[in-house]
């Protein structure tokens, strides 16, 4: 996989997700068999907002050809994607429903996905 198609694939995810949480946080969460309360789904929002900025970032990083900006990239997605597994895990132990497990594989691949560009391949292209 090359590095622009990565960057493709995280920030388009990031995006539509982003638009879910912030219009329809509790619609969002009930395909998980999450319940917040009103202040709850506000930071939910928040945390929509955050991931679109994520993904429009990433959006833009796509293009470049530097391959130590491409590295330093990579090491961000393959932080915050494993990360994200390790919640999505967490998540699933304290009550979500199987729906869950789709977000802790999307993650998983998406974290080895950056991973490959950090420690497999010594220069991205």
């Amino acid at each position: 996989m090359k590095f622009k198609i990565l960057c493709t694939i995280v920030s388009i995810l990031a995006i539509i997700t982003g638009i879910f949480c912030v219009l329809a946080p509790a619609c969002f969460l009930s395909n998980y068999n999450v319940s917040l309360p009103e202040i709850g789904l506000v930071i939910f929002q928040f945390w929509g907002a955050a991931l679109i900025g994520f993904g429009m970032l990433i959006w833009l990083a796509r293009g470049t050809k530097d391959p130590g900006l491409q590295r330093k990239y990579a090491l961000v997605l393959f932080i915050a994607n494993g990360l994200s597994c390790v919640m999505a895990v967490r998540g699933q132990f304290a009550g979500a429903n199987t729906f869950g497990w789709s977000t802790v594989g999307i993650f998983l691949l998406l974290s080895l996905s950056s991973g490959i560009f950090m420690f497999i391949k010594p220069r991205i292209r």
